[in-house]
């Protein structure tokens, strides 16, 4: 599907790291916690972002967005409130499974937080009893959204720690052996997912993997 959407908001998440809100005057826009859209600027180009908001608000998105030196990156620094953008999709299958109800572990690494974001604000929306843990290898010890994770850990609802994924890893390797496994993120972040799980005999193709590309 593509819609037309209105830039409400740009705010700064950390350095080189933006959250686009938009908004839909047409329609609601509808999606699954965890997917993806296309996104056209007004110049031509064409990016694509993951969604970071839940699908209980559909009139509005939050899109989290890593801005590089790329020609997507330019265009984002030119994006300003109020313009009008043109969005495909919903996107992907890096979706929770509803049929599935062993504990579900995340692993994020930079701005792969952002889906994982989605579909957590979404089961404690769904009153999902599955328990939850997000193991989280940030850029430059910027911890995104954590006035989302903080308090429902501090709630007890989930399990929240960050540092280097691999170090996370052999910690909650208990944790990751009776659970469903997703990983999201840069390519050398799953690389290096991948390894530290080898290591501990856990086999990484029964997980779901979304890779982000190469690092911007």
């Amino acid at each position: 599907m593509r819609t037309t959407a209105t830039i409400t908001e740009i705010e700064e998440l950390a350095p080189g790291i933006r959250q686009i809100t938009i908004s839909f005057t047409e329609t609601p826009f509808h999606f699954r916690s965890g997917q993806w859209v296309n996104f056209h600027f007004p110049d031509g180009v064409s990016r694509a972002y993951t969604i970071a908001s839940a699908p209980q608000r559909p009139e509005a998105v939050q899109l989290c967005v890593r801005v590089g030196v790329g020609r997507g990156s330019q265009s984002v620094q030119r994006l300003e409130a109020g313009g009008t953008v043109r969005v495909d999709g919903p996107y992907g299958d890096f979706v929770a499974p509803s049929d599935d109800g062993r504990p579900l572990v995340f692993l994020a690494g930079d701005t792969g937080i952002a889906p994982v974001r989605s579909i957590v604000l979404d089961l404690i929306a769904t009153n999902d009893e599955r328990a939850v843990t997000v193991l989280y290898e940030p850029d430059h010890r910027y911890i995104l959204y954590a006035a989302d994770f903080d308090p429902l850990a501090r709630a007890g609802r989930i399990v929240h720690e960050s540092g280097p994924i691999d170090t996370l890893i052999e910690r909650n390797r208990k944790a990751l052996n009776g659970s469903f496994v997703m990983a999201v993120g840069f390519d050398s972040f799953l690389d290096r997912t991948r390894g530290a799980l080898e290591a501990l005999g856990i086999d990484w193709r029964e997980m779901i993997m979304e890779s982000f590309g190469p690092q911007p």
